[in-house]
């Protein structure tokens, strides 16, 4: 629901005419995430479907619950300087509630009258009259002390202006140099609709023009529709299964494991057969079943499996589409048994936060070493799966060294015998790094999702 909200300065951002409905469905949803650990995207949409809101209203409660998540370090400091007790002794519905009006204060261009007196409005609807002199209290007195607030210098500034953990930017400067705050700045912007096209990508785009939204073909991928502003849960062809939300840059990824087998049609021989060895929600499996391969998707998790299944059912490819509970850390399958194999890997998502907000904010310093030392054992696992002559894709939603370059150095360190790296530049559209096997993909410069992917062959 994000592709649909306003830009901060607009006169909805404003909160001009917008009341305690929209700042309510806001809150539900901030809420959702926080409480139960949800993601952002469904539950924003959940919130927005409960609240009853007309479209001036729903985008105001997406934008501000998706930038209330986004700036949550950022709020928190600011309310620490007005707070005499630590957050954390907070009641985190009250807690929200301030982070809701905190947002409209600092960022959100909201009259303080109007952001002070809903959020105490939202307080006495949603936790009861005795929050409202606390939440009245606490944001009047950021709305006078926030001219002042005592930004600190450096890397914790920069944290703090681009609303991002003082580690994530220390990760950034590493990876990407004096790129870094470009690539962190592109990841607060709103990605807008990508839509994958199940059938014929020009008459999805034809088909979306005459309805009257600002469709037009994706940039790289061949089956990518590029539909800003639009609420994919009103477009017509993805509730129908022909078309599915996806960003482009994991259309990418599945373009860099059939690249060498793709025939002129557009299809991969009707013999072959790919393991998507950590494949929920599934947007890769059903991609690879769309172009013509037999997929055996699996997931550690059953819950996860099913998300799967039920993709593949929704876009008429259950057929091409064979859902498994497995461990990708332990496959269950012989060696050299499948022609390709996607290790699609889990990982800390920093390069997707400009759609999920919070992923920032739900990492730890020591994940990307964690994280990459588990990526690189279900690398090792799944190259045993791989058949003579077939493909091995790397990919990760992220951009930390420790997630992507240094897993498949190390990979190729101990398996270069036996593996060889494939070339993606031009597949991808974007430039190899020296020293690196496989490409990185980032929003600023690309796009697209912040994507690691690597390709490797195996050696007859």
């Amino acid at each position: 629901m994000a592709d649909a909200t306003p830009a901060p300065d607009t006169p909805d951002a404003a909160g001009g005419g917008i009341g305690l409905a929209s700042r309510r469905a806001a809150w539900r949803a901030v809420r959702r995430v926080h409480a139960e650990g949800a993601w952002s995207p469904p539950a924003v949409a959940a919130a927005l479907r409960s609240g009853r809101l007309g479209d001036r209203d729903r985008a105001f409660a997406a934008n501000l619950a998706y930038s209330t998540l986004r700036w949550e370090g950022t709020l928190d400091w600011a309310l620490s300087h007005v707070v005499r007790r630590p957050l954390a002794d907070i009641e985190p519905e009250v807690l929200d509630v301030l982070r809701v009006g905190a947002w409209q204060l600092l960022q959100g261009n909201v009259p303080d009258r109007a952001a002070v007196g809903t959020s105490v409005e939202l307080a006495r609807a949603e936790v009861g009259a005795r929050a409202t002199g606390f939440v009245n209290g606490v944001l009047r007195a950021l709305a006078r002390k926030a001219p002042a607030l005592p930004w600190p210098a450096g890397d914790e500034g920069l944290a703090l202006r681009l609303a991002y953990p003082a580690w994530a930017v220390a990760e950034a400067r590493r990876r990407f140099g004096s790129r870094a705050e470009a690539v962190l700045e592109a990841g607060n912007a709103a990605p807008g609709l990508t839509l994958r096209a199940v059938g014929d990508r020009d008459a999805l785009v034809a088909e979306l023009r005459a309805a009257g939204y600002d469709a037009q073909p994706g940039g790289r991928a061949p089956e990518a529709v590029r539909v800003p502003g639009a609420d994919p849960g009103a477009v017509a062809a993805v509730a129908e299964g022909r078309a599915t939300p996806q960003d482009e840059a994991s259309m990418l990824v599945v373009r860099a494991l059939v690249e060498t087998v793709l025939d002129a049609g557009e299809r991969v021989p009707a013999d072959w057969t790919v393991l998507d060895a950590c494949a929920a929600p599934g947007g890769k499996s059903t991609h690879l079943a769309q172009l013509g391969a037999h997929v055996i998707a699996t997931d550690l998790r059953p819950t996860r499996a099913a998300l799967v299944a039920k993709a593949a059912r929704h876009l008429a490819l259950a057929e091409r589409v064979r859902v498994a509970v497995a461990d990708a850390a332990v496959p269950p399958w012989r060696p050299g048994s499948f022609e390709a194999v996607l290790v699609d890997a889990p990982c800390t998502g920093l390069g997707v936060v400009r759609r999920r907000p919070e992923l920032r904010w739900r990492r730890a310093p020591g994940d990307p070493r964690r994280l990459g030392e588990l990526q690189l054992r279900l690398l090792e696992s799944a190259s045993t799966l791989v058949g003579p002559g077939g493909r091995l894709v790397y990919s990760a939603c992220t951009w930390p060294a420790a997630e992507t370059v240094e897993v498949t150095t190390a990979f190729l360190a101990a398996h270069g015998d036996r593996f060889a790296p494939a070339d993606l530049s031009a597949v991808l559209g974007a430039p190899a790094q020296a020293g690196d096997p496989g490409v990185q993909l980032t929003p600023d410069a690309d796009g697209v999702d912040g994507m690691y992917v690597a390709a490797f062959t195996r050696r007859s």
